[in-house]
């Protein structure tokens, strides 16, 4: 056979070998960022009746991610928490009309980009569990029960609260007083503060606007 008819049979043989090793090269990559655990815990939620809402990141042209997970009419147990905990791209949390008994948020620190944590009319709700959303970049909190009683020894430690913007919390708050104002006048981020029913004074607005004129307050 001569030199000329065997160099376009050498030119397509590589180019196929080219073209399958590219195509390895896609698939091996593909494979390697296939957020496999987040797609498993998202679909076990799922079947416990969360909706998880999906996001493509920045940066990350291929995948989404599970972003969100909401939750109406149902009992949060442990279990449900550590699902919760095993989603790392998880931005915002947010229930409503649950039973929250069940809420405990001790490896919530694997939840490195939660932001918004948000809990309408809930029962029998944990208080000192908000406290541990300190380790996220948390910057709303909203939470509302009609079953807790809150004072001012549990807001003590929203002072260690780094990103936090915006705080509300609508419990039974009539133990609420003017002493826990110097909790939140050094949370530097903060930008709304709202404690209905509590019995905050409003001397005590006025002092607090006099040392946090750019934080607005909302206490009735």
């Amino acid at each position: 056979m001569s030199q000329t008819s065997t160099n376009p049979a050498l030119k397509w043989i590589l180019i196929v070998i080219i073209g399958m090793t590219a195509f390895c090269a896609v698939f091996v990559v593909l494979l390697a960022t296939y957020p496999v655990d987040e797609y498993r815990v998202a679909r076990e939620l799922e079947s416990r009746g969360f909706r998880v809402y999906y996001e493509r990141l920045p940066g990350d042209k291929i995948w989404k991610h599970p972003v969100q997970v909401n939750g109406a009419h149902q009992v949060i147990t442990s279990g449900d928490c550590r699902l919760f905990c095993q989603l790392p791209r998880l931005k915002y949390l947010h229930f409503v009309y649950c039973d929250m008994s069940g809420l405990i948020l001790d490896e919530i620190e694997n939840c490195g980009d939660l932001q918004i944590f948000e809990s309408s009319i809930a029962t029998r709700f944990p208080v000192s569990e908000l406290q541990k959303l300190v380790t996220c970049p948390t910057t709303t909190i909203f939470v509302s029960s009609r079953d807790v009683d809150l004072n001012d020894s549990d807001l003590k430690e929203f002072v260690k609260f780094t990103y936090l913007e915006h705080l509300r919390l609508e419990f039974n708050n009539t133990e609420v007083t003017d002493a826990c104002l110097h909790i939140f006048e050094k949370i530097p981020t903060l930008k709304s503060l709202r404690l209905p029913g509590s019995s905050i004074t409003q001397e005590g607005i006025e002092e607090f606007k006099k040392k946090r004129p750019d934080v607005v307050v909302a206490f009735e």
